[in-house]
């Protein structure tokens, strides 16, 4: 059961990462600060070491 809520987890992150860069890249209309980048980048990479840990654990049993 942890195992599927960290897999769901980490998908989550990963997509709202990816929205998040992607909306202040394209529906911003003034620039905005590379200190608002870190948030969703953050969000990101926290999502893909999760997924990465829990992908690599699961290889290592096959």
């Amino acid at each position: 059961m942890r195992k599927i809520i960290s897999l769901v987890l980490g998908t989550v992150l990963v997509v709202a990462g990816i929205y998040g860069l992607l909306y202040l890249l394209f529906f911003t209309v003034y620039p905005v600060r590379t200190l608002y980048y870190l948030v969703p980048g953050g969000v990101l990479v926290i999502g893909l070491v999760i997924l990465w840990e829990d992908l690599t654990e699961f290889l290592r049993r096959r």
